[in-house]
């Protein structure tokens, strides 16, 4: 499924960054769009949602879906992924400058689509809770997206776009992450916990919850890593 999506998701950015669809254009419906491409309505929402998130698209309810372009501040930022002295520590801590006082926005700030989208997330990442990791990236795929969404309810293009720049390390730090924490047993249960508390906090309108659970997801995680020797492994990719 993630090799699915992800082919579908680079072939619709492709799209976009050689400009089969301009700025502002609205594509076909999702019914038409997934009959041009050839795969089924379930794949197709998750890539559009993903696109969304990146900053690719801007999906308006029953208006469609329409092209937003990346603003040179998130492309600017995407040789990020490309950095090969870039340790997991420094990730950590821009994820932490970033989304525990973004959390606290988003807990004020949410629509009533981006709670359905973290729920949604939530859904997927309770799946493969009970299924077990498989290191598809399936996982990985969901954890970075819920993350994404909560950056995306703040409603800050600008936090956004940084935010977006560095999507792509941002989903492999997560899943290689996601398989060294849950190399211990009791870490599945962890994450999907503090994912259900910021989650509930966020849609509940909790700004100083969100932002603890945030900051304390992301603090923790780290001093785990630290405790097993993981930073340098990552560094050397």
């Amino acid at each position: 499924m993630e090799t699915k999506r992800k082919a579908l998701i680079d072939r619709l950015a492709a799209a976009v960054d050689e400009g089969r669809y301009g700025k502002g254009d609205r594509l076909p419906p999702e019914r038409e769009l997934a009959a041009e491409l050839k795969v089924s309505r379930n794949l197709l929402r998750e890539a559009l949602i993903t696109l969304e998130c990146q900053g690719y698209l801007e999906l308006r309810g029953r208006e469609g879906i329409f092209v937003r372009r990346l603003p040179d501040v998130a492309a600017s930022l995407r040789p990020a992924s490309l950095w090969p002295s870039m340790a997991m520590e420094q990730l950590m801590e821009v994820r932490t400058v970033i989304e525990a006082p973004t959390a606290a926005l988003a807990a004020r700030r949410r629509s009533d689509e981006e709670v359905q989208r973290l729920r949604l997330c939530l859904s997927h990442l309770r799946t493969v809770h009970v299924e077990g990791e498989t290191w598809d990236g399936e996982g990985a795929h969901w954890d970075s997206l819920l993350h994404r969404t909560v950056v995306e309810a703040a409603h800050n293009d600008l936090l956004q776009r940084i935010h977006e720049g560095l999507a792509e390390v941002m989903e492999r730090y997560i899943g290689q992450s996601r398989r060294w924490l849950f190399s211990r047993l009791e870490w599945p249960d962890i994450v999907l916990a503090q994912h259900e508390a910021l989650v509930e906090s966020v849609c509940d309108g909790d700004g100083e919850r969100a932002s603890r659970v945030a900051r304390d997801h992301i603090e923790r995680a780290l001093a785990e890593h630290r405790r097993l020797g993981r930073l340098e492994e990552f560094q050397r990719g």
